[in-house]
């Protein structure tokens, strides 16, 4: 198998990670903590009114806004503020679902295999499809252990669209400093990890898949393979 070669030029050495099913993954199948941290913001109303309001919210911002746009919970408490006379502070509310929860763990291998680029030279950023802030979002890398390992953290609600947009992949490498073709990208959607990624130029693309064909050279069955992918 040809293995992949490090830029010489430890300056041109970059690796973007899609977060949420490829650094960390939730505790739970379901989401339940999350949304009984939700609901519980507005103890007056019943959680079908919220869902219900939610739901108006997300069919107002998809008829008003252009496709891969992303909303962001300041937007939704902001609306739900409004209707229901309350004065929930949005980015509480952010800390308090992603952090107080506790609901992400970090997936096997994650800290050896940034680990493993940290030491060569590489810059690492976090491309994420999320409506939280990436401050938030980097919190739970620290609450995690590997915030330490992550150079930059971009989210689709800081720069308004979402993968498989190329305004988002463009942000990442901004973010870093990077040119497309110095860096390297992974995660485990087709669509936004892999196809989207490749469309835009990345030097390399791994799509994480422990079901897919892992014959392909750029398929892996976890993240942990990917740094015998490389040559020392």
């Amino acid at each position: 198998m040809d293995l992949y070669e490090h830029n010489p030029d430890e300056s041109r050495r970059f690796f973007a990670f899609d977060m949420f099913g490829t650094l960390v993954r939730s505790r739970q199948r379901d989401m339940d903590d999350l949304f009984r941290v939700f609901y519980g913001f507005f103890p007056e109303q019943a959680p079908e009114r919220i869902q219900e309001e939610y739901e108006v919210f997300c069919k107002v911002f998809e008829l008003t806004h252009e496709p891969n746009s992303e909303y962001t919970i300041p937007m939704l408490i902001d609306h739900l503020n409004w209707v229901f006379g309350t004065d929930i502070d949005s980015l509480d509310a952010e800390e308090r679902m992603m952090r107080g929860t506790k609901m992400f763990l970090t997936i096997d291998g994650v800290k050896d295999t940034l680990g493993y680029f940290k030491e060569r030279g590489y810059k690492i950023g976090v491309l994420s499809n999320t409506t939280y802030r990436s401050s938030v979002v980097r919190g739970v890398l620290e609450d995690n252990g590997i915030s330490d390992l992550v150079d930059s953290v971009v989210t689709s609600a800081e720069i308004g669209y979402k993968k498989p947009d190329p305004r988002a992949y463009d942000a990442v490498l901004r973010s870093l400093g990077a040119e497309r073709s110095d860096c390297y990208f992974a995660g485990d959607s087709k669509v936004n990890d892999y196809c989207g990624p490749y469309g835009f130029g990345m030097k390399r693309v791994f799509l994480i898949d422990p079901c897919g064909d892992c014959g392909r050279r750029t398929t892996v069955s976890s993240i942990s393979e990917i740094p015998s992918l490389f040559r020392d």
